[in-house]
């Protein structure tokens, strides 16, 4: 034993001897980051600028020598003014809001010590997923992260932002309470008619199914059959399912009904069986979506199955969803998860950006470069391998700032979204917000020159490289448009475009809709272009870039319509391309024959464009109501510091998105006192004409992902924004939008208390249930303290609010909020919302006054 123990401990110190040295040598030689403290010194909100101290501290083991480091990062406010900068510091804005700042002379910064400036801005970080991100330091051409502090607590001038109070979010709550469950409906989006029920039975675990059919069993009978047993084993995966020959055995009866709308379905629970009727897959599968929220309440609030009858079809034909995967890619397994959202609130059509300045995101076979390089972002010496840092990728791409979908892939989601009864619509940009696209084939022209194939590396160019042109796109880039004089550039499209629709056919899934997206295109774009000057529409002094952009947009609808789908793009491609920019309301004589769909979108309160919808829908066009003002996610809920999502477009809350009404956006009083919009404003607006209400097919809600930088921040603004969302562009028309004020709003508001709390107390907890890994919003309560006693409400009635009293932030085990409690003067008030799976959302402090 004592032989055993002793080379046992021998070979034990030289395994943990080989095992160090393993270790050792594998461990990287430097520190993998440094530090970045950004402070806020002062906000000038009259003057749109901030004095900021950027402290830079060296925690790594090597030293970074003068004109041998810089530091990158990107910002979308607060922009750095070079000439507020220390001499030696040199500012560089490269393109779009990717940032450097370069040190020279005796600027050094020696490992372990750490050196502060001060900075003036142009523009305010009014809110922190503004402000600097994904930075990183390159020294002598190696990167390396920055890890970023934002200290802004201190501020001097912070109080003129005005940033929302736990006193103010309670005042705002003031017309929301709880509502007992038995009342609260079962469904979401509401039916269009539904009994109130009074009686329950048990749930159905065995079903035993009857077909009736109208007349005799055809070809869309049997596919049906097929179909209800696909959808109830995913929909009901524990559900024992049987066909049966005779209503007596039934206890399910499915029914083909030619009295139905498209989509539209009949539910009805009785106490010995269950009839679903429709008259097409679509119908089919909303009613067992119906059916599953009943099942899953029932569940969840351990009850029978109510017995009610649900007559139920959607006010749009078109109910539609947009996700950016340019800005910030998510993948496969997430967009799947994303239609299984979409399906279960109803929505049918699902705009997916693939392509956009910052990335493109799906394979094109024999356009390798596109992949390559424009599905990567990083640091880049010429953009060569990838594309520039954007939107807080950082040196290496980040979370989600690298990836594309392959063939096969968007192969499988097309398969997936039509078992959901959803519609994919490729949306790649063309010929603006092209950046990734024209970055990609320039790459593949030097590529291929470097080679001597000089035809080649022309076939798909998509930029002139002796253009001259002026121009800066809304998003700050200087090349981000395709050049549409060259034949290439069509090449490139036919290209594209043909591969997309060859995907289509391989999935087996009809290919009705190409979009081109052609919004914001810079004005003085192709006015330097050798190439356009020279082409049929102009000459060296006259160039007319409305007949060419004409003429080009009219080629790439030959084009997509030569595959058999509809050209679509956002509303500016049918409006003057003129110096007003966004501002311009007038329509171009071209009208494409009427056979393109317009999205309208740039919508804010008070720009002079909320009726554009209209103008379209009364000239003649299908049109789709895409909001900024009421349907953008990624717009901020309101001006809280840590608010995720942009503000361009005024500030967009759950209340903006349920109370509009898509056919008369101004008919809702009280949104229009919200956004100080007046009468008098209104009367100089275009109404929809009742006999083209038939050319508003539908509306569609957007998430743009500039700060979406991960799965997280994606869930929060997609849910509940998703199912809000959904409930607009299903439900019938609320009746209280043709009253007057005040009895409108005081209908309004009992609906709205009404709706939240189904929301709160019902669907949040269903879909929890279903999907247990999303972490959905959780907005900050609301509180006050009156009179030494603590009074809190909640945006949501149902979700849990926890309280610290010692100023820490609340967790899973802090004290729950039921009624109001005694606070003493001495207690630190925080609150914290949580789910039902206690997750929680961002705390607030209650001010004792």
């Amino acid at each position: 034993m004592a032989n055993f123990r002793a080379i046992f401990e021998q070979n034990f110190f030289l395994y943990y001897l080989l095992i160090s040295i393993f270790f050792l040598s594998c461990s990287p030689k430097n520190k993998s980051f440094a530090v970045l403290d950004y402070t806020i010194e002062k906000i000038d909100l009259k003057n749109n600028s901030m004095d900021v101290v950027f402290t830079i501290t060296n925690s790594t083991s090597i030293d970074f020598k003068e004109n041998e480091w810089s530091i990158h990062w990107n910002q979308i406010d607060g922009e750095p003014l070079a000439e507020s900068l220390p001499r030696g510091i040199h500012f560089e804005r490269v393109n779009g809001t990717y940032y450097i700042l370069k040190f020279t002379d005796t600027w050094s910064l020696q490992s372990g010590e750490s050196i502060s400036f001060r900075v003036a801005t142009n523009g305010i970080m009014s809110r922190l997923p503004l402000g600097p991100r994904g930075g990183f330091i390159v020294a002598s051409s190696e990167s390396i992260n920055l890890n970023t502090n934002i200290n802004w607590q201190d501020a001097k001038g912070l109080e003129d932002l005005i940033l929302p109070t736990a006193k103010k979010r309670y005042q705002k709550l003031e017309n929301v309470n709880s509502i007992s469950k038995d009342s609260l409906s079962w469904i979401v989006p509401s039916p269009t008619y539904s009994t109130k029920p009074t009686t329950e039975r048990l749930r159905l675990a065995n079903w035993n199914v009857y077909f009736a059919e109208e007349n005799t069993m055809n070809k869309f009978d049997v596919l049906l059959k097929v179909r209800f047993q696909e959808i109830i084993s995913t929909l009901f995966p524990d559900v024992v399912l049987q066909w049966v020959e005779s209503v007596e055995e039934a206890n399910f009866i499915l029914k083909l009904s030619s009295d139905l709308t498209p989509e539209g379905y009949n539910l009805e629970i009785k106490q010995d069986h269950v009839v679903v009727a429709t008259n097409s897959y679509g119908g089919l599968f909303y009613a067992l979506q119906s059916l599953l929220q009943i099942d899953q309440i029932a569940v969840l609030e351990n009850r029978g199955w109510p017995i009610i009858n649900i007559d139920d079809e959607p006010r749009f034909t078109y109910r539609g969803f947009m996700l950016d995967i340019s800005r910030n890619f998510y993948g496969l397994p997430k967009l799947k998860q994303i239609i299984d959202l979409m399906a279960m609130f109803k929505l049918n059509h699902f705009d997916i950006k693939l392509s956009d300045d910052e990335g493109w995101r799906l394979e094109i076979p024999g356009l390798p470069e596109l992949t390559e390089i424009g599905s990567k972002r990083g640091y880049t010496k010429d953009e060569s391998d990838r594309l520039i840092p954007m939107y807080g990728s950082g040196a290496t791409g980040g979370e989600t700032g690298n990836g594309f979908l392959s063939k096969n892939d968007f192969i499988s989601l097309l398969q997936y979204a039509k078992s959901k009864n959803i519609t994919i619509i490729p949306q790649l940009s063309f010929p603006s917000h092209a950046r990734a696209s024209i970055i990609s084939m320039d790459a593949r022209r030097n590529k291929l020159l470097a080679m001597g194939d000089v035809v080649g590396a022309e076939k798909y160019a998509l930029s002139d490289p002796n253009d001259k042109s002026k121009y800066l796109s809304p998003q700050l880039y200087n090349d981000n448009a395709i050049n549409i004089c060259m034949e290439s550039s069509f090449a490139f499209f036919e290209k594209v475009v043909a591969e997309v629709a060859a995907m289509y056919r391989e999935a087996d899934v009809p290919f009705k809709q190409f979009g081109i997206g052609a919004d914001e295109l810079p004005y003085g774009v192709w006015e330097g272009s050798p190439v356009c000057l020279n082409s049929v529409n102009g000459n060296s002094g006259n160039l007319d870039l409305e007949i060419l952009y004409n003429n080009a947009l009219l080629r790439l609808k030959e084009t997509i319509e030569s595959h058999g789908a509809i050209m679509s793009g956002w509303e500016d491609f049918l409006l003057v391309h003129s110096k007003n920019s966004h501002g311009e309301t007038k329509l171009k004589q071209e009208r494409f024959n009427y056979e393109v769909i317009p999205y309208a979108w740039n919508n804010t309160w008070g720009g002079g464009r909320e009726d554009m919808i209209y103008k379209l829908a009364n000239a003649g066009f299908k049109t789709v109501m895409s909001n900024s003002s009421a349907f953008y996610f990624d717009m901020a809920n309101d001006n809280d510091i840590d608010a995720f999502g942009l503000s361009w477009s005024g500030y967009v809350d759950y209340f903006d998105t349920w109370a509009i009404d898509p056919q008369d956006i101004f008919a809702n009083s009280v949104l229009n006192q919200k956004h100080n919009i007046q009468s008098d404003y209104i009367s100089k607006t275009t109404k929809l004409k009742p006999s083209k209400r038939d050319n508003l097919i539908g509306i569609q809600s957007q998430l743009w992902t500039e700060t979406v930088t991960n799965h997280r921040i994606l869930e929060q603004m997609l849910v509940p924004n998703l199912i809000v969302f959904a409930e607009r562009a299903w439900a019938k028309q609320p009746d209280w939008i043709s009253n007057t004020a005040p009895t409108q709003e005081q209908k309004m508001l009992k609906e709205w208390n009404y709706f939240l709390n189904v929301l709160g107390k019902r669907t949040l907890p269903v879909l929890h249930h279903r999907f247990p890994e999303i972490v959905y919003d959780l907005p900050k309560p609301g509180g006050v303290i009156e009179n030494d006693t603590l009074y809190v409400r909640s945006q949501f009635p149902g979700l849990q609010v926890r309280y610290s009293l010692d100023g820490s932030v609340p967790n899973q085990t802090s004290k729950l909020y039921q009624y109001p409690i005694l606070i003493d003067s001495d207690d630190v008030v925080v609150l914290r919302s949580f789910d039902t799976q206690l997750n929680g959302g961002k705390s607030i402090r209650v001010s004792q006054e």
